[in-house]
């Protein structure tokens, strides 16, 4: 009867949420979006299955934020980065998942002392590893048509963006081709980067405590940090090699250089 409680109770925290994190799936499906085929969809979830296994939950909180670079801000919509700024949540409870932000502050007005807060007009992206069981149909049929990799004992990610309206109502909607690429990016560099963290004084250790939410006493705290490391794209998309700088905290010591 106990282990029966145990695994309703386990179920509905998948389900409905229990710590950091926007809750489960949207109904976002990679097959809808133009411009991403089967093969590419297929990279997406051996990346994201590599990063899983890497285990970056183990260390990492909500509260220590990743800055992340993929190539040249011109190679990009806009002539920037999408999603600068990364959070890996789910080590302490709530969604296993790692969020991507369109900056450092969107992730810190957002990242609370036990929960996700909602911000309006705040948008990130998010590959939530999700139980299959609970996946909604439109991605199990998908996984089972596609023969995708897994992430771990029956989890599966899935990619959405999500944005906060002023109300505090949450939209959904699929990513762009091109932030695909880019998550594609972040979630092989960070697999390769996080363990060279090192545990120690963190960075914003003298930083002004009412405007930046730290990680609670409990979570180890990080040296200042920064690594670039070489992403080969997928053959679909050209297996070119991209370089991608990650540091803690974010903007450490980075400055791109600008040519006229």
């Amino acid at each position: 009867m106990e282990e029966h409680l145990k695994d309703l109770l386990g179920r509905y925290r998948e389900q409905f949420g229990s710590g950091p994190g926007l809750g489960p799936g949207s109904g976002t499906c990679l097959m809808k979006i133009d411009g991403v085929g089967v093969p590419f969809i297929k990279s997406l979830y051996r990346a994201a299955a590599s990063l899983y296994r890497s285990d970056p939950w183990r260390r990492l909180r909500p509260g220590h934020l990743l800055g992340v670079r993929v190539g040249k801000d011109r190679e990009w919509y806009g002539r920037k980065q999408p999603f600068p700024c990364v959070q890996l949540i789910g080590g302490d409870g709530g969604d296993l998942a790692i969020h991507m932000f369109r900056s450092a502050e969107d992730a810190r007005k957002t990242t609370g002392a036990r929960e996700t807060l909602r911000v309006g007009n705040v948008e990130l992206m998010r590959v939530t590893y999700e139980v299959e069981s609970l996946m909604l149909l439109s991605n199990k049929r998908m996984i089972k048509c596609l023969g995708v990799e897994k992430s771990g004992e029956e989890r599966f990610p899935v990619f959405d963006v999500v944005r906060c309206r002023s109300s505090g109502e949450l939209e959904f909607r699929n990513p762009t081709f091109e932030e695909l690429r880019f998550a594609y990016a972040v979630v092989m560099a960070v697999g390769l980067v996080h363990p060279l963290l090192r545990e120690g004084e963190d960075a914003n250790a003298n930083a002004n405590h009412s405007r930046i939410r730290m990680p609670p006493p409990s979570s180890p705290s990080f040296q200042p940090f920064i690594e670039t490391v070489d992403v080969q794209w997928p053959a679909e998309i050209n297996g070119d090699l991209v370089a991608v700088t990650v540091s803690h905290p974010p903007n450490q010591g980075y400055q791109e250089e600008i040519h006229f």
